[in-house]
């Protein structure tokens, strides 16, 4: 137990004598928007923030108060203060230079930014190991002492052991999914950006849709279940916001994570279901493999992340140390590839957000009309699904895509899900693919498909 310098953030750090269960933090009645992210392998674990910050144009001035470039202390904490939460995928339009507005329907009501700016922090690291209470006086941020503060989230960590670890009232009843494209409309969407692909306005354009179903559980109880179906997501996250609304993320993809002026992406690109007979998910992994067609839409969104990470870097540090490499999830074998570079010394926080975001690989290339046509096929916006999660703290920047992610608002959730649209594509085998991706939701949830012709309705608002 103590605190010592960082720079200019003060912090303390005690360890507990055994682990937290974050989602039962989250759960204590009175803390204000709690928040859970996983961060290179720990739970972070955020409540009752200091400030609150909604607008982009802050950016930079939030990675200057949370010093991430900064050096991080060897063997300290993912999360020393500093920022968390989400960019929205409305943020896209302003970073991409598009000129209008966007004029479609909400799926669900949520900010176009959200960063919470927190001084204190449940750590737990992997492994079931104890846990660390994190206290920090962040620069301009004066709001109680980091003793102050140790004994505040000890206090929570002792309220959260009498909230029930399951809160889960049982499987609910069969739901029939309502779907913002339908599968006839989705099929027409395919075959209309085909029309462009072959017209030469597009090379590929990343289509999505939302699954919506009942939901009476909450998030956390929607939380629990996903990771359960989605064990080892390496960005899990959860996400309370005024009004109620939660934010349920089992997302495996890295948006960007930073180490000092060390910058990493990876672009997840190409998909196919897993399977119960070992011979055969060893075959669906080995035909995405070398399934032409996957492999060259990988490559088009390495090839813009390269591009993405070029505009920030020192020139010459952009590489590909890994490409279109097989992962396998509990659901699904992806293409993964890995993109770094090196950070110009210029470069804030708001303009490696600006050069970088929305992730290519929820987009599509070229970027900026792969974004803009999106506008034309897609009758709702897809709020965080697409945007970005996470953390922002002392000497890293931690952000996942989007995808896999929920909205709970009311008594529904609601789950982007989608695919990259290229020259071969096929609509059936496109909505296929998206329906593979929600699988885990669907199961979880108790949501249903309809057959052809009826998909739950015609579309969910």
């Amino acid at each position: 137990m103590g605190a010592q310098p960082a720079g200019q953030v003060r912090i303390g750090v005690e360890q507990l004598d055994a682990p937290a269960d974050p989602f039962a933090l989250a759960g204590v009645p009175g803390v204000r928007f709690p928040q859970v992210h996983t961060v290179r392998g720990w739970r972070v674990v955020l409540g009752d923030p200091v400030a609150v910050l909604r607008d982009p144009v802050a950016l930079d001035d939030i990675g200057r108060g949370c010093d991430w470039r900064g050096e991080r202390d060897a063997g300290a904490p993912p999360f020393t203060g500093g920022a968390a939460g989400f960019l929205s995928d409305a943020c896209s339009a302003g970073f991409v230079d598009l000129a209008t507005g966007d004029t479609r329907p909400a799926f669900a009501p949520l900010p176009a930014m959200r960063l919470g700016l927190y001084d204190g922090a449940v750590c737990i690291p992997p492994g079931g190991q104890a846990s660390l209470l994190v206290a920090a006086a962040l620069p301009g941020v004066v709001r109680t002492s980091v003793a102050d503060r140790l004994d505040e989230l000890r206090r929570w960590v002792s309220a959260s052991r009498s909230v029930p670890a399951d809160v889960d009232a049982g499987a609910p009843a069969p739901t029939d999914a309502a779907l913002s494209l339908t599968r006839p409309a989705h099929a027409a969407a395919v075959r209309r950006i085909l029309g462009w692909i072959a017209a030469g306005d597009l090379y590929q354009l990343n289509l999505t849709l939302q699954v919506a179903v009942g939901w009476a559980g909450g998030g956390l109880a929607l939380a629990r279940r996903l990771e359960a179906a989605s064990p080892g997501a390496a960005h899990a996250a959860y996400v309370r916001l005024p009004g109620g609304a939660e934010i349920v993320s089992v997302s495996p993809e890295t948006f960007l994570r930073t180490d000092g002026d060390r910058v990493t992406t990876r672009p997840i690109k190409g998909t196919r279901p897993r399977h119960d007979d070992p011979s055969r998910d060893a075959a669906a992994a080995r035909a995405l493999q070398e399934s032409v067609k996957d492999q060259a839409e990988h490559v088009m969104i390495v090839d813009l992340e390269r591009n993405d990470l070029g505009r920030v870097s020192v020139p010459g540090t952009v590489r590909v140390p890994e490409l279109a490499g097989l992962e396998g999830h509990p659901t699904v074998w992806h293409l993964t590839s890995t993109v770094v570079g090196r950070l110009r010394d210029e470069v804030g926080l708001g303009g490696l957000l600006r050069a970088t975001f929305p992730s290519g690989s929820v987009t599509g290339a070229p970027k900026r009309m792969a974004v803009e046509r999106t506008r034309l096929v897609e009758p709702v916006r897809r709020g965080v699904y697409c945007g970005a999660l996470g953390v922002v703290s002392r000497g890293l920047v931690d952000l996942s895509v989007g995808i896999r992610t929920a909205v709970v608002a009311g008594p529904v959730a609601s789950y982007g899900t989608g695919g990259a649209i290229v020259a071969d594509s096929d609509p059936g085998e496109e909505f296929a693919e998206a329906m593979v991706k929600a699988a885990a939701f669907l199961r979880v949830t108790n949501g249903r498909i309809g057959s052809p012709g009826r998909d739950g309705g015609d579309s969910a608002s």
